[in-house]
C-alpha cells in the first residue's frame, strides 16, 4: 500500500503529487479543443477576420487575467483562487459546446483567460514545497506530465469529435477540467487570512527591480519570440512548399512531444542539469534551431520527424525557465515575479506569428531561418546568465520514480 502511496505521485510527495495530476488533466483539456478551436469558431458563422480577432482576444484578455493574481492570492489563498480559475475555465468550455453562433463564444474567451490565473499560482505553489528539488520538481510537473497528456489529449478527442461532432471535443476537455479541479481542490490550504496579509510585501516594481529576476524575465521572453516566429508558421510552410497533408502535420505535431518528454526525463534524472537550468534551456533551444534549419533543407520524412522530435525542446525550455525562477527570485517576489513572466512569454508567443507572417510573405523559409539565427544568438547570453548565475542548489533524491511517467 505504501508502494502506491508513492507511485501516485511518482516520489513528488501529496502536494506536488495533486499540482502535477492537476496540471495533466488541464493540459488534456487544451489539447483536446486547441485544434478544432478555430474550425468552431467558422462553423459557427464567423468570417476569416473574425476568427482572427477571436483567437486574439483571448490573449489580451489572458494578461488582464494573470496581471492580479498574486494580489488575488494573497487575498484569498491560492488554492481558492486556482479552483475558481479552473471553474471558470470548465463553464467556458461547457458554453462552447451549447454555442449556436460565434457571438456565444464570448464565455470561452473570457473563461479560458480566466482560466489562466492558476498557472502562476501553480508554479509558485510548487516552489513552496518542493524544496531544494525544484529544478526537476519543475520539469515533472510542467514539463513532463502535460506533454504526456497533451499528445494524448488531441487523439481521445479526434475520436470524439469523428463520431459525434465538434461539440464533444469541449465537452471532453470540460470533463478533463473537472478532474483537474479535483485535483487542485486537494491541495493546502496555505496560511490563514492574517498570515498572507502579513507577508505582502512585495509589489511588480521591487520584484522587476530585482536584476536576477529581471534577466530570467528578459531571456524568456525573447527565448519564447524567437522559438514562437519560428515554428508559428511551420504547418503553413509544410502544406504550401513540402505539398503535405493536413493529417500528416498533425500527426508529425504528436511527435513532438516526445522530444518533450524526453528531454523532461533527462533533465529529472541529470544533477548537472537540474543545477545549471540556463545550460538545459540553450540545449533545448539548440535542439529547436536544429530543427527549423532540418525542416528548411529537406523533405525526408525520417528527418523531418525528427525535426518535430527536437522541437519538442521549445516547451522544454520554457518550464526550464520557470524552474529557474523559482530558484532565482527571493521568496517576496516569487507570486509576482511568475505572474509577470506568465504574461511577457504569453505576450511574446502572440507576438511572434505577426512577424512571421510578414517575413513568410516575403519567403516562406524566412521565418524559420530568422529563427534559427536568434536561437544560435541566444545560446552564449544562456551560458553567460548560467555562469552569472552559478549552479543552483539540488538535493537530488534518486530518480527510480521518473520511470513510472
Amino acid at each position: 500500500m505504501s508502494g502506491l502511496k508513492q507511485r501516485w505521485h511518482l516520489g513528488l510527495g501529496r502536494e506536488l503529487g495533486h499540482v502535477f495530476w492537476g496540471m495533466i488533466f488541464v493540459e488534456a483539456a487544451f489539447g483536446a479543443y486547441v485544434g478544432v478551436w478555430p474550425l468552431w469558431i467558422e462553423a459557427l458563422g464567423a468570417p476569416v477576420t473574425v476568427v482572427g480577432l477571436v483567437l486574439g482576444s483571448a490573449g489580451i484578455l489572458r494578461l488582464l487575467a494573470i496581471a492580479p493574481s498574486a494580489s488575488l492570492a494573497e487575498r484569498f489563498g491560492a488554492r481558492r483562487m486556482i479552483v475558481a480559475a479552473r471553474i471558470a475555465a470548465g463553464l467556458g468550455m461547457i458554453g462552447a459546446a451549447v454555442a449556436t453562433h460565434w457571438t456565444h463564444l464570448f464565455v470561452m474567451v473570457v473563461g479560458s483567460a480566466v482560466g489562466e490565473l492558476a498557472f502562476p499560482l501553480a508554479l509558485s505553489h510548487v516552489v513552496t514545497h518542493a524544496g531544494e528539488n525544484r529544478v526537476r520538481a519543475f520539469t515533472l510537473v510542467f514539463t513532463v506530465g502535460p506533454a504526456v497528456a497533451f499528445g494524448l489529449g488531441p487523439l481521445i478527442a479526434g475520436g470524439l469529435v469523428a463520431v459525434w461532432g465538434i461539440r464533444a471535443a469541449f465537452l471532453f476537455a470540460a470533463f478533463c477540467t473537472a478532474l483537474s479541479i479535483l485535483f487542485f481542490a486537494g491541495i493546502e490550504r496555505g496560511l490563514n487570512v492574517g498570515e498572507r496579509q502579513a507577508r505582502r510585501s512585495s509589489s511588480y516594481g521591487e520584484a522587476l527591480a530585482d536584476a536576477r529576476v529581471r534577466r530570467v524575465l528578459i531571456l524568456h521572453a525573447t527565448t519564447v519570440f524567437a522559438l514562437a516566429l519560428g515554428t508559428s508558421l511551420v504547418p503553413t510552410f509544410l502544406n504550401d512548399v513540402r505539398g503535405m497533408a493536413p493529417s500528416r502535420v498533425s500527426i508529425l505535431y504528436s511527435v513532438s512531444a516526445i522530444g518533450t518528454v524526453g528531454f523532461g526525463l533527462v533533465v529529472s534524472r541529470s544533477s548537472r542539469l537540474q543545477g545549471a537550468p540556463f545550460a538545459a534551456v540553450a540545449i533545448a533551444v539548440g535542439a529547436v534551431a536544429v530543427a527549423l534549419l532540418t525542416l528548411v533543407r529537406t523533405e525526408v520524412t525520417a528527418l523531418v520527424a525528427l525535426a518535430f522530435v527536437l522541437r519538442g525542446g521549445f516547451f522544454s525550455a520554457w518550464g526550464l525557465f520557470s524552474a529557474a525562477m523559482g530558484v532565482i527570485a527571493p521568496e517576496r517576489h516569487r507570486a509576482r515575479a511568475f505572474a509577470t513572466a506568465e504574461m511577457l512569454a504569453g505576450a511574446a508567443f502572440s507576438l511572434a506569428p505577426m512577424l512571421a507572417g510578414q517575413l513568410y510573405n516575403v519567403r516562406p523559409s524566412l521565418p524559420l531561418v530568422v529563427a534559427a539565427a536568434i536561437a544560435g544568438g541566444l545560446i552564449p547570453l544562456l551560458l553567460r546568465a548560467q555562469r552569472a548565475t552559478g549552479r543552483v542548489a539540488t538535493a537530488v533524491s534518486p530518480a527510480r520514480e521518473v520511470e513510472a511517467a
